[in-house]
């Protein structure tokens, strides 16, 4: 059996196809531009359909397909009429619009209330709310709607005609009572939304349905493929990193970091939501996920790399082979407040910015770079000692994303944050976590826990250095104070 799986992002689309031993028999990647309709931004899901069928049809013709997998971005949807044409396309979850819907919600739910069912506070990135501003902005549309979908249900229903959404990408539409299950038709209903409007709900690694014959002939696809419905990115590249048991963390190191974790009960405090992390149900059942955010960190770098240093090198071929040789061993004792982006969980505060202290003229541009990705560390390990107190504990992580191929950085982690970490063979984690949902499915392992076996293979381990944990740990005390210290000066 070969497990065919999709990475659908804002801007770029991966594939992967794996066999049953794991070997990855293909692998592409597409970028697109968003679609321009008067001045703004939406995700362009007709080039992406264009593209993921391509891509399709390419693997087709090297390979046989016994099955497709989506792991898509969240939030933003599509609206249709009732013959399937587009509406209105998906919003980002970035657009402001829907803030004033989101304070609407607020009103009529509560924060508390909303949080307790469906996992998240009210905000404008939320499905619901930008779906409550096309309801009050654009009524004569709004008239027209017959079916609500998000990405990867929009592309699943293409492929198969049926209409199903996983539970964790259900809850990142405000929308979705995450103890039952289901949409809630008690906040829908005083919103004037109706609930089957949206998909139907199911597990993660649920099939949905075979591939449609028109799929299958036009593309010229080998036997009889079915559709295994996936998840959030998010959730698909803590599968990937083989996320499955209570405190397994997965720690995403891109131009953002969001590290995901498992706890298993619902919180009782709805300071939790209220402070921007989100309750979600995960692919494992008895299990939820919450999302640590922190909006600069490659990015960080890249500021650093490009705005500062201009892409200097000195003598090695590159600014990384540069300027991580130089560094001094030890805490630079330089503390750096990461909001180069704003601040995201715990503080929720756009506005905040960036801040660097205890700089002199003895400061080299290495140190003040290592301080750059020690207070990443501390901002991170601030977020880990904020959860603890709504019962959800961190007990370790696999690094992903661009940061992860920084073995200085993964050891400053290590130390500050006081975990063990470990990177994986390939960066590519929620391809392989469509794949592991893949190969339970179609009955080649019996749960997640076997395909992790095959399919998960990690790299490097770093551990914490006591001697360098323990030196961080009055800077620690320091960085936690900054925020509140300096944050009327925004």
């Amino acid at each position: 059996m070969n497990y065919l799986s999709f990475d659908i992002g804002t801007t770029g689309c991966k594939c992967q196809l794996f066999s049953e031993d794991a070997s990855i028999l293909y692998y592409e990647f597409i970028e697109y531009d968003f679609k321009l309709i008067e001045n703004e931004n939406y995700v362009n899901v007709d080039a992406i359909w264009h593209h993921l069928t391509a891509m399709l049809e390419r693997v087709a013709k090297k390979h046989d397909i016994s099955s497709i997998c989506i792991s898509s971005l969240g939030e933003s949807f599509v609206l249709l009429d009732k013959d399937d044409n587009i509406l209105f396309y998906p919003m980002l979850y970035t657009d402001p619009r829907g803030e004033d819907e989101a304070q609407i919600i607020k009103n009529k739910i509560g924060e508390d209330r909303a949080f307790f069912i469906t996992g998240v506070v009210p905000h404008s990135m939320y499905s619901l709310s930008k779906l409550l501003w096309i309801k009050n902005n654009r009524p004569d549309l709004f008239a027209k709607a017959d079916k609500i979908m998000l990405t990867c249900d929009y592309f699943g229903y293409l492929l198969t005609g049926k209409r199903v959404i996983d539970y964790s990408l259900a809850a990142r539409t405000g929308a979705f009572d995450i103890e039952k299950m289901q949409f809630s038709n008690e906040i829908l209903h005083e919103l004037g939304i109706l609930s089957d409007m949206f998909s139907v709900p199911m597990r993660a690694g649920s099939i949905v349905a075979p591939i449609k014959p028109e799929i299958i002939r036009d593309y010229k696809i080998k036997g009889s493929p079915v559709l295994v419905l996936g998840s959030h990115d998010q959730v698909c590249a803590a599968l990937g990193a083989g996320v499955l048991e209570v405190g397994d963390s997965v720690d995403g190191m891109g131009t953002v970091e969001c590290i995901t974790t498992l706890f298993s009960s619902k919180p009782t405090d709805a300071t939790m939501g209220k402070q921007g992390y989100p309750c979600v149900p995960y692919a494992v059942e008895g299990t939820y996920c919450t999302y640590i955010l922190n909006y600069s960190c490659g990015s960080t770098v890249n500021w650093m790399r490009k705005k500062i240093m201009h892409g200097y090198s000195g003598d090695k071929s590159n600014f990384f082979d540069y300027i991580e040789e130089q560094m001094d061993e030890g805490p630079t004792g330089i503390l750096t407040l990461p909001y180069f982006g704003g601040a995201s969980t715990p503080y929720q505060n756009l506005g905040a910015k960036g801040a660097i202290i205890n700089l002199t003229t003895q400061t080299s541009d290495c140190n003040l770079y290592k301080s750059l990705l020690e207070g990443t560390a501390f901002e991170m390990r601030l977020n880990a000692q904020t959860v603890e107190k709504y019962g959800v504990k961190i007990n370790n992580a696999v690094a992903t994303g661009g940061g992860a191929n920084s073995k200085k950085w993964l050891q400053i982690k290590a130390d500050i944050q006081n975990l063990k970490i470990k990177t994986l063979r390939s960066s590519e984690g929620g391809l392989c976590g469509c794949a592991m949902l893949q190969a339970v499915a179609l009955k080649q392992f019996n749960n997640l826990s076997q395909a992790k076996e095959a399919f998960v293979w990690y790299d490097k381990e770093f551990v914490p250095i006591n001697e360098e944990r323990l030196a961080y740990e009055k800077y620690y005390e320091k960085y936690k104070k900054i925020y509140k210290a300096i944050k009327e000066f925004y």
